[in-house]
């Protein structure tokens, strides 16, 4: 082989290892941790859900009035 360059097999144990090595210096959050964030982002879907539901109807409702206009 040419000076420099590895071989498949090494490149991917090589990126194998550096991902081994990175998931270890990983922070994971605890179990109460993760229960109040997906909390958070159900409600945070909810109100949007629900605000997304009030402007269609609201639009709806105006689109309405304005077509039986003419």
């Amino acid at each position: 082989m040419a000076e420099g360059k590895t071989s498949i097999t090494a490149r991917v144990i090589g990126y194998y290892n550096d991902v081994v090595s990175e998931m270890k210096k990983v922070t994971w959050p605890s179990q109460e941790e993760v229960k109040e964030s997906t909390l958070v982002v159900l409600t945070v879907c909810g109100i949007l859900v629900l605000g997304t539901f009030i402007v269609d109807e609201a639009l709806g409702f105006l689109i309405k009035k304005l077509v039986s206009l003419f």
